[in-house]
């Protein structure tokens, strides 16, 4: 943990600030706006369906994504950023981006959604860029950093498989076809393997987890991307291999938190155990070919309990490393652990949970994963303000 507070390794503090602050205004309101329109879940092209997936994906999970590589890349390559100043307009662009494409979706504005899903996607592109400049100073690799690099790419894909199926609704060569590569290139691709490799290292890291290695986390990135093949162009051959991934995670999973030394498990590794068991229910639910319920229960379910327990954990270091590091020993300061309000977190973590449960059957779910919301961010803002 100790590495994380490297002096070379330290960014801007502004920097994974700004794209997590950011993301969480907009899980509130993608929330919120499933909440008020529960007509939109069912018809897969209704403009708020649209509105608020881009909202919770493109914005939260992927704002706290590309914030949170600011800090973990570093550690885990272990060389410094290469250029930190390129994330502002980064920052910037997709910042402007998201919220002008969501507009487009709910006005019915296709100029607004294309300029917006344009300016979203050069931001992404310039974070890429920078992230492929620093992975090059790197030495050598390990699985964690190899599955942030595909998770990377897909951050790219995605958006322009988005443009691309705009594109053709507007030129006339539409294909539904591409909108499932589209919806699996984001969901699987930058979700998935994202929180595999982050999770393998952060579990182990705040359970004190020694003893596992990371052989079985470079195999679930080969059945993930095979599966996400699979998916593409054969059904039944993607269910497989992506239940061989999920195995082979649940296993990870175990491992670690079997040679822990830490015997409690915090806010954050409950939040991520939680999540884990909401992909086994997606998966379940995508092998039923219920669309409808996988999708559901993988964005609310599995991505937002996963990020938001991540950032449980991210962010209390990254606030205590810039602000109490240079501190100690020579001041008292406050501790790490005093520093995040866990009865909020438990109580975020209880609503989006039941939320996430309850949304495809019932409206008070979707309330409830939306009051959730409130709670995230007033513990992220407590955080910061300590």
């Amino acid at each position: 943990m100790t590495s994380l507070a490297a002096p070379d390794k330290l960014v801007p503090l502004t920097l994974p600030l700004g794209f997590i602050a950011v993301g969480v205004l907009e899980l509130i309101a993608g929330a919120f706006l499933l909440a008020l329109y529960p007509d939109a879940l069912p018809a897969y092209r209704h403009p708020v369906l649209l509105a608020a997936a881009h909202l919770l994906l493109l914005g939260f999970g992927a704002g706290a994504l590309m914030g949170a590589m600011h800090q973990l890349l570093p550690v885990i390559l272990e060389v410094p950023l290469a250029r930190p100043a390129w994330s502002y307009p980064a920052l910037a662009l997709w910042a402007l981006g998201t919220p002008l494409q969501v507009l487009g979706f709910l006005e019915a504005q296709s100029t607004w959604v294309a300029l917006g899903g344009g300016l979203a996607l050069l931001g992404i592109m310039l974070f890429a860029l920078h992230m492929l400049f620093t992975y090059r100073q790197a030495r050598r690799w390990n699985p964690v950093a190899t599955a942030l690099a595909w998770a990377t790419g897909y951050l790219v894909l995605t958006p322009m498989l988005g443009m691309l199926q705009a594109l053709t609704l507007r030129y006339g060569f539409y294909d539904p076809n591409r909108l499932a590569w589209h919806v699996l290139a984001g969901l699987v691709g930058i979700f998935l393997l994202s929180i595999l490799g982050v999770g393998h290292k952060l579990v182990g890291m705040f359970t004190l987890s020694h003893g596992v290695g990371e052989k079985v986390l470079g195999l679930e990135l080969w059945a993930v991307n095979l599966g996400l093949v699979g998916l593409a162009f054969g059904y039944w051959p993607g269910c497989a291999l992506l239940a061989v991934g999920i195995g082979l995670a649940l296993y990870d999973t175990y491992a670690i938190l079997r040679h822990r030394n830490k015997r409690f498990f915090d806010v954050g590794v409950r939040h991520f155990m939680a999540g884990v068991g909401f992909l086994s229910l997606a998966w379940v639910a995508l092998v039923l070919r219920r669309y409808e319920l996988a999708g559901l229960w993988f964005v609310l379910g599995f991505v937002g309990l996963v990020v938001s327990g991540m950032l449980y954990k991210i962010l209390p270091f990254l606030v205590w490393t810039h602000r109490y590091a240079p501190q100690v020993g020579r001041t008292p300061v406050l501790l790490l652990k005093d520093m995040l309000p866990e009865r909020a977190a438990y109580l975020a973590g209880t609503l989006l949970g039941l939320g996430a449960l309850l949304t495809p059957f019932a409206p008070l779910g979707r309330w409830c994963f939306a009051l959730g919301t409130l709670p995230v961010a007033y513990v992220l803002w407590e955080v910061y303000r300590r």
